[in-house]
């Protein structure tokens, strides 16, 4: 096809600015609930301990984000690394919607 295309860079810093903080918000609801409800913390096994494997990769999908929407060049390396990290945390995240419900199942309606 061989097209030019218009890469809608301020959507994409919007929207994946949106989606990382909305993570963060998440994340942070679900600990406090779980001490809230259930009087502990990470006791949801691989659920809970993935927040110490996507905390990070959440931090620095904001901070490269950042850096390079405020000093923009021709990059190689840190886009190739920041979609990468991000790419890793759909993943994550879709195996944290699969956990969750394990934990509801089991926390919850004690199945």
């Amino acid at each position: 096809m061989r097209q030019k295309t218009l890469f809608q860079w301020q959507r994409h810093v919007r929207l994946g600015t949106i989606a990382l903080l909305l993570w963060l918000v998440g994340m942070s609801l679900g600990l406090v609930m779980v001490k809230v409800y259930w009087h502990g913390l990470l006791i949801t096994g691989s659920h809970g301990n993935r927040f110490f494997v996507i905390l990070p990769l959440i931090l620095f999908g904001l901070i490269s984000g950042w850096y390079m929407h405020k000093r923009k060049k021709q990059r190689v390396l840190l886009p190739l690394i920041h979609g990468s990290a991000n790419l890793l945390l759909i993943i994550l995240a879709l195996l944290q919607a699969l956990s969750g419900w394990k934990v509801y199942d089991a926390f919850v309606l004690g199945n």
